[in-house]
C-alpha cells in the first residue's frame, strides 16, 4: 500500500469570518467519506487546543492529529514574529520534524513548496468601494506573495478562478478547482416547533443567514419587504449571523434603523448569531433560503440548502449561477421588485423542491481534494 498523505492544514477558529471556519470543518469532514485504507493522516497546526478540540468534536475523524507552530522543527521563514520566538524558546525535544505531502488552505513557511493556496474570491477587486485603501493593497499583495513565492493556487468555483486570470494574467502557477460541500446532520423533526418558538418565528417566514457584511446585501430584502408592506402583504424574514464588519462598524445599527423606520419591526427578525444546530433547524423549517449577496466565491449558505434539498432565492452572481442548477430562483441583486414578487408568490404556494443526492457533492468534494494532494506531490516531485 502507499504510504498515506500527510496533510497540514493552519486553523485557528474564527466566528468573525464564520465561512472560514466552517470551510475547513467540511473539508476535515469531506475525508470520511475516503476509504479507510486511503485515509490521509491530517494535522491540525494551531495555537489553541481549542481550535483543534472544534474541528476534532465536530468531524470525528479518525486521523487528526494537533501540533502547534512553534513544535514544528522545520519551518522558519514567512511565519509570525510571536511564533518565531515561540519556537525560539521551545526545547528542541519538543520540537517535531515535519513531512508534509500538502500544507492547505494557508502557507506556514516560504520554503514549503507543497503549500497550495485557498483564494475564497476577489471581492476586493469586483467591489473596491467596500475596502480602504490599506485593505485593497494588503489583499493584492497577498495574492502576489502566494503565486510569487508558491506554485499552487486552489479556487473554490470557476468564476474565482477566471477572476484571478483576469486581474492576475501575468501569474504562472498551477491552478485547481475544489468545490466545497457541507456536512450537517438533519435536525430531529420533534424540536423544530420549540426551535421556532425561541426564536420568535411564524410557521411560514423566509430565512437569510448571511453574515452583517456590506457585500450581503441585505438592504434588497429590506426593500422588497417594504415593497410588499405597501401592497399590503406581510411576509416575515428572520436575518441571522455575526452583526459586526470592521469595514462599516455601523451597518448593522444602520439595517436596524432603516427597518424601524419603514415600520417593517415586525416582519424583519434579527436573531443574532446563532448555535449551528438551531440554524439548521430554521434553514429546514423556512419556506425558502434567500442569498441576496453581491459577491460571493462559493457559497456555504446555498450548499447548506442544497444538503436538504431546500428552495433557494439567489442572486444571479456568478458564483451562484454556477452553484445553483435546481430548486432555485434568481433576481439581479439590485432588483427588489424582482425579489418582492417571487417572495409573495412563495408566501401563497410553496416552491415545488425537487429532492437531490446530496451525497454527490460530498464525494465530489473528498475525490477533488484528494486529486489536488496527489498533483501536488507529482508536481513537486520533479522539482
Amino acid at each position: 500500500m502507499d504510504k498515506r498523505p500527510v496533510i497540514g492544514v493552519p486553523f485557528n477558529y474564527d466566528e468573525s469570518w464564520i465561512g472560514g471556519t466552517y470551510y475547513i470543518k467540511n473539508l476535515i469532514s469531506s475525508l470520511n467519506e475516503i476509504a479507510d485504507r486511503e485515509k490521509p493522516d491530517v494535522w491540525i497546526i494551531s495555537h489553541s487546543k481549542e481550535s483543534f478540540d472544534f474541528i476534532n468534536d465536530s468531524t470525528g475523524y479518525p486521523r487528526l492529529h494537533w501540533i502547534k507552530p512553534a513544535n514544528i522543527a522545520n519551518i522558519d521563514g514567512g511565519i509570525s514574529r510571536r511564533t518565531k520566538l515561540l519556537s525560539i524558546l521551545t526545547p528542541r525535544f519538543f520540537k517535531k520534524r515535519m513531512r508534509f505531502d500538502l500544507i492547505f488552505p494557508y502557507p506556514i513557511d516560504t520554503r514549503m513548496q507543497q503549500t497550495a493556496c485557498w483564494i475564497p474570491d476577489f471581492q476586493d477587486k469586483r467591489l473596491p468601494e467596500f475596502f480602504s485603501p490599506d485593505e485593497l493593497a494588503a489583499r493584492d499583495a497577498q495574492h502576489r506573495q502566494y503565486f510569487q513565492n508558491y506554485r499552487h493556487l486552489v479556487f473554490s468555483s470557476e468564476a474565482a478562478r477566471s477572476d484571478f486570470n483576469e486581474f492576475f494574467p501575468e501569474a504562472d502557477v498551477n491552478q485547481y478547482v475544489v468545490r466545497f460541500a457541507t456536512f450537517e446532520d438533519r435536525p430531529a423533526e420533534n424540536n423544530k416547533d420549540e426551535i421556532l418558538r425561541k426564536y420568535g418565528l411564524p410557521k411560514t417566514f423566509f430565512y437569510c443567514p448571511n453574515q452583517f457584511w456590506v457585500h450581503k446585501n441585505h438592504d434588497v430584502v429590506i426593500d422588497a419587504v417594504s415593497l410588499l408592506k405597501q401592497r399590503g402583504v406581510n411576509v416575515t424574514v428572520a436575518f441571522s449571523g455575526k452583526e459586526h464588519d470592521h469595514r462599516a462598524p455601523d451597518h448593522t445599527a444602520r439595517l436596524k434603523s432603516k427597518v424601524e423606520t419603514l415600520g417593517l419591526a415586525d416582519n424583519i427578525r434579527f436573531l443574532g448569531f446563532i448555535p449551528r444546530d438551531d440554524q439548521m433547524v430554521i434553514f429546514e423549517t423556512a419556506t425558502c433560503i434567500v442569498q441576496p449577496s453581491l459577491f460571493e466565491g462559493w457559497s456555504t449558505v446555498i450548499e447548506d440548502a442544497k444538503s436538504i434539498s431546500q428552495y433557494v432565492i439567489a442572486s444571479a452572481i456568478p458564483a451562484n449561477l454556477e452553484q445553483s442548477k435546481k430548486n432555485v430562483d434568481f433576481f439581479e441583486p439590485g432588483d427588489s421588485a424582482r425579489l418582492a414578487d417571487l417572495l409573495e408568490e412563495y408566501s401563497r404556494v410553496e416552491p415545488r423542491r425537487e429532492q437531490l443526492d446530496y451525497k454527490e457533492a460530498q464525494l465530489e468534494f473528498a475525490s477533488s481534494f484528494m486529486r489536488l494532494v496527489s498533483s501536488v506531490k507529482v508536481a513537486n516531485s520533479k522539482n
